[in-house]
């Protein structure tokens, strides 16, 4: 009976360990483990026919030309044959920048090790087509840089002719690199100091550029004192670039080869040697004008011959030839990059050179604006020389003076008044304790009881003034709104489209009707508003064809086709009865327009901004002038020179 139960109880135990022993791994657990390594870069302890800190070190090393890229690895299969396997992978590549995904199969073998797996190691477990001694690399292309393009479809940017001077440190002694320096910055008149740091900072052989130069301006350069710098050297190469270096560069903005900053401030979108924009149309449709960049990836020789045969001789594999190291990169893995689509813009050369010239004799900020008013179009935006590359006629905010009167005589007219009602124009006007004047040399003429034509056409700032209690602060912005003044609008670059307060009370309210008080514009808000008394509606301007600006008009009613030609009644008596006669022979349709001058700063007597707006027929035009004379003396033939070179 004991003897029974002994045996009973033995087997009981047999069955009892046997079902809590773990079954052994069909390869399946470490196929998973591998996959797993592989996809965190990490081999971990997983057992490799050789040491796992060796294996780690060459994943490292194949992997450091691809870094911090790297794929997710899936297991597809595992086929075992007696005692080893093969394992199927499956590597899925998101590569930066790049829509396309690279996918491959690839395997690794295993050998059993009692109830283990022993993985041997080889570089084809990851890219099939990987060497013994070749490393993975990434590299990325750039497509061609489209242009910029005027309204007509021509390239108004384009790739120009430019020289790229330097120093070339081959056979210099640091002595002499640190001389050339100095004498190069010396005649490229250039941080001496910063070119200096810079070139010290290069290797022993290289070129260090200093300068990239339009042809014109290198063809400036003194060549003897150029070429007695030693070392020097000039390389021809291409940019894409305006006609001149001033054509419409506020808007246009440039391009420049990405520095060491742009790279690293990019995050990787950006490589050495590509070319990017910077300001205007260049930096805000940079990626369009760049296209997308391609990618390829490459099995390329290890830095030195031994690393390679080490590498081949620690896989094993003496059926496989190391990798020459002069050997060329092989492509595993292509995406052809895309050029850059062009961006068109309404801008039209001819007007836009016109307007910068009628700029070039200005010695203070200013800027034209040129307008199409039936759609918007900006034919050009000029700013002279003293704006020293800021955009004036977009970003400028200024007091608009008794250009803004038309603003006033829109809100006066939606009281009942016509061009024909009459307004008091007396030398003088006290309101809320300020007392108001017409400008110096005020017509005697037309003082008294005048008709609101009278008033428009002389600038009668006191017929207005004389509103402040009959027309509200609310009223007078909701006409500006209706002008366009206070839009929102994207026109792909930053514009400043102008404010009129709604809380302006007393004094500041009586001022707000002749455009001073806190009403702010810029040159494109006035040619906008002009535009609108043109066409009869408001006008959205439009800068960049195809570009969806999403405009807002600000509050209150919109205008209206009568109200629009009363003010174009009132702006064509300021050409035949007033300030604005020198557009009067312009030849073609009738021109309209209004003149202004708005006081700013301290000094006594105040200075001025000299404003003037027009139009005839399609064209309507807002010159600025920041410390001027009145608006007709200053902006009058800045304004006809204009509209003569849009015609």
């Amino acid at each position: 009976m004991f003897r029974r139960i002994t045996v009973l109880l033995l087997a009981l135990s047999l069955v009892v360990g046997g079902t809590s022993c773990s079954a052994p791994d069909d390869g399946t657990s470490t196929a998973d483990a591998l996959a797993k390594a592989l996809t965190s870069h990490t081999v971990g302890d997983l057992s490799f026919d050789k040491p796992s800190a060796d294996v780690q070190k060459e994943l490292t090393e194949i992997s450091k030309g691809i870094d911090p890229v790297w794929p997710t690895v899936a297991v597809s299969g595992v086929a075992i044959t007696n005692d080893t396997a093969r394992v199927s992978l499956n590597y899925t590549w998101k590569l930066p920048d790049v829509d396309k995904v690279w996918t491959y199969a690839t395997g690794a073998d295993m050998k059993r090790d009692g109830k283990n797996w022993v993985i041997t190691w080889s570089p084809e477990m990851l890219q099939p087509e990987l060497k013994p001694g070749e490393r993975l690399a990434i590299s990325t292309t750039n497509g061609k840089r489209a242009g910029i393009l005027s309204a007509d479809g021509q390239a108004i940017v384009k790739d120009r002719t430019v020289q790229i001077v330097g120093i070339n440190k081959d056979g210099l002694t640091d002595a002499q690199a640190a001389a050339s320096a100095k004498a190069l910055a010396a005649v490229l008149d250039i941080d001496s100091a910063a070119y200096a740091a810079k070139v010290k900072a290069y290797g022993a052989v290289a070129f260090v550029d200093a300068l990239t130069l339009r042809e014109e301006a290198f063809n400036a350069l003194d060549k003897d004192k150029l070429n007695a710098v030693e070392g020097i050297l000039v390389t021809r190469s291409t940019m894409p670039l305006a006609p001149s270096r001033t054509f419409a560069s506020a808007i246009l903005g440039s391009v420049h080869e990405a520095t060491a900053e742009d790279i690293e401030k990019s995050k990787g979108k950006i490589i050495a040697g590509q070319i990017i924009g910077s300001g205007g149309l260049q930096a805000a449709f940079d990626a369009q004008l760049a296209g997308t960049p391609g990618i390829t990836v490459s099995a390329v020789p290890a830095a030195t011959a031994d690393t390679a045969t080490a590498s081949a001789e620690a896989t094993g594999d003496a059926g496989t030839s190391p990798a020459d190291a002069a050997a060329p990169p092989r492509p595993l893995f292509i995406v052809e990059p895309v050029d850059g689509k062009d961006v068109k813009t309404t801008l039209v050369p001819g007007i836009q050179s016109a307007a910068e010239s009628a700029l070039d004799s200005v010695k203070t900020p200013s800027s034209i604006v040129v307008m199409r008013p039936s759609t918007g179009a900006i034919l050009a935006s000029a700013n002279g020389p003293d704006s020293a590359g800021y955009n004036t006629a977009f970003l400028g905010q200024y007091a608009p003076g008794s250009t803004f009167k038309m603003a006033t005589s829109l809100a006066l007219l939606r009281t009942g008044m016509g061009p024909t009602s009459t307004v008091s124009c007396t030398p003088e006007f006290t309101a809320d304790g300020k007392k108001f004047l017409n400008a110096p040399g005020y017509a005697p003429e037309a003082t008294g009881e005048v008709s609101l034509t009278t008033a428009v056409a002389h600038s009668c700032n006191t017929a207005f003034v004389s509103q402040f209690e009959k027309l509200s602060q609310d009223n007078l912005a909701d006409a500006a709104g209706a002008l366009g003044i206070g839009m929102e609008n994207d026109l792909g670059l930053d514009a400043y489209m102008g404010n009129v307060p709604r809380d302006s009370k007393g004094t500041e309210h009586a001022a707000s009707l002749i455009g001073q008080g806190k009403v702010q514009v810029s040159p494109l808000a006035m040619a906008t508003m002009m535009s609108s008394m043109v066409k009869g509606t408001a006008v959205t301007p439009v800068l960049v064809d195809g570009h969806d600006g999403k405009a807002k008009l600000a509050a209150g009613a919109a205008l209206t086709t009568k109200e629009a030609g009363e003010l174009r009644i009132l702006m064509r008596a300021v050409v035949t009865d007033g300030y604005l006669s020198t557009l009067a022979d312009l030849p073609g349709s009738e021109a309209i327009g209004k003149t202004g001058t708005a006081e700013f700063g301290t000094d006594t007597p105040p200075r001025t901004h000299s404003w003037v707006i027009a139009a005839q027929g399609d064209i309507a035009v807002a010159v600025f002038v920041e410390d001027g004379d009145l608006g007709a003396i200053t902006g009058g033939p800045l304004a006809k020179a204009a509209l003569l070179a849009a015609k």
